[in-house]
Order: C-alpha cells, then structure tokens, then sequence
C-alpha cells in the first residue's frame, strides 16, 4: 500500500495538470494518453511474446487513437481498427520468423480492441463541455474503489472472489469498493454548479458513480486474468519495482467506455 501512496502522489498531480490544461483544445490531455495507453499495449504484448504480435502495426493503431480522437472526437476509435489491419498485412508480409501468422493476427488485434476504445473515449470525454468535470469524477471513482476495496477487504474480507484469478480479493473488499466508488462520484456532483444549479443530478451521478465502481474491480480482474494465463505477476516495472503502467490503468480500460455509455444513457453528453 505504501508504494501505491508514493505512486499516488507523484502521478495523481500530473495526470491533473494534463487533464486541465487549456492549451489546443486539451491536447496535452490527449499526448498523455496516448503515450499511457501505447505504454500499456507495449505490455500487453510483451506478456504474449511468445504468440507473435506485430507490435508495430498494434502500437502504431493505439498511438495515433487518442490524437484521433482530439481532432474527431468518438468516430476515431474506429479508426484505430481501420489503421491496425493494412499495418498487419505490411508487417506480415516483411516477417518471416512467426510459424503461426493467425494466431500473431489474432493477438495483435486483441490488443488494440483492450486499450485502445478507452484511450479514445477517454480524449472524446474530456472533449464534451463539461468534460473536465466528468473525466475527473470517474478517475476519482476509480481510485476511491480500489481504496475503499484495499481497507475493507483488508480488515473484513473473509470470502474469496475469485480466488484461481486473483486470490486476495474478497466480496466483502468488492462490496466496500463499490459502495465508496459510487458515493464519491455521488458527492462529486456537488462540488460544480453552472449558473446556479448543479449540472448534473443526484440520480445522474449515482447511476454513473454505481456503472463505474461495478467496471473497476471487473477490468482489474480482467487483467489478473490475463498475467496469470500468461504466468507474470506484473505487467512491467516502468513505474518501479512490480508496478507497470497496465497495472496502473487495468481498472480505467473498462471504467471508461462505461462511464462513456453511463453518460450517454443519462443524456449527461
């Protein structure tokens, strides 16, 4: 826990400032992401090694997602789909060392589809009017659930989760991280007003706050999943000792696009 306070602390400041910053319509927002998010790809690929990714042609597709995204907002992401197929079919053609280019295809694909519909969701939210606001608010979700989910799971957890994906997860960790996640996305809608009233509800922000405490421990599963098929206990060590920048965003991969579609349905954006 004391490593993830000092991570915290260093990170939390700059991911602010990126997210604030008034400079080009938020493009360094969307730098920032794009170089998180082909970071974590990097790892991606990096635990399937032994598959054979096109790594260029994925990172590559996820590198550009989030400038995309800057310049044409949501119809981007589809762009990263459209980049990565002739980039695979050029890196095909020059490889000659992969015994199996369909399974290589297979999982150069699966790492675009994991991060890169977040990366570019993540700039298309910031884009909307009150996007500052809302990106703000589902970071905040995210890390009060994993907060909440530590200490409670900590001093009650006695049930186990899913103890062959990830054992020292337990239901009670999961309910605690939910309940804040969901209460501090809820109070958050009070901290902002727009001439006078808040702009957006009580009941908008719970049914949000509540969509993204259920994604967060889901996409950190997810990717428990995956470094356990691939047997790595962490994703990298970039951001110290057993700490890699999938590890670090596994939980937003998720949160976004559901906070995307929260939003959407709530007629927030």
């Amino acid at each position: 826990m004391k490593s993830r306070l000092i991570y915290a602390g260093l990170l939390i400041p700059v991911v602010y400032l990126l997210l604030w910053a008034p400079v080009a319509h938020h493009l360094p927002f969307a730098l920032g992401v794009s170089v998180a998010s082909t970071i974590a790809l990097l790892e991606f690929y990096g635990m399937h090694r032994s598959l054979g990714p096109f790594v260029p042609a994925g990172m590559l597709a996820v590198l550009f997602t989030p400038l995309l995204a800057w310049k044409a907002s949501e119809p981007a992401i589809f762009g990263a789909f459209v980049l990565v197929i002739p980039l695979i079919l050029i890196f095909a053609a020059l490889s000659a060392t992969r015994t199996s280019q369909s399974v290589s295809v297979m999982v150069t694909l699966a790492g675009v589809m994991y991060v890169a519909p977040a990366a570019g969701l993540l700039v298309a939210l910031r884009s909307h009017s009150h996007g500052f606001g809302l990106v703000l608010l589902m970071l905040a979700g995210v890390w009060a659930n994993d907060t909440g989910a530590y200490f409670v799971g900590r001093f009650l957890g006695k049930t186990k989760l899913a103890p062959r994906i990830s054992p020292n997860k337990t239901v009670e960790g999961f309910v605690g991280g939910v309940v804040v996640g969901t209460a501090v996305v809820w109070y958050g809608h009070f901290l902002d007003k727009v001439d006078g009233s808040y702009w957006i509800d009580g009941y908008q922000a719970f049914i949000i706050g509540l969509a993204v405490a259920l994604a967060t421990p889901v996409g950190d599963l997810f990717e428990s999943m995956l470094k356990r098929a691939a047997g790595v206990k962490d994703s990298g060590t970039l951001l110290g000792e057993h700490v890699g920048m999938l590890d670090r965003i596994d939980s937003i991969l998720l949160a976004t696009p559901v906070m995307y579609l929260a939003c959407y349905l709530q007629g927030v954006i």
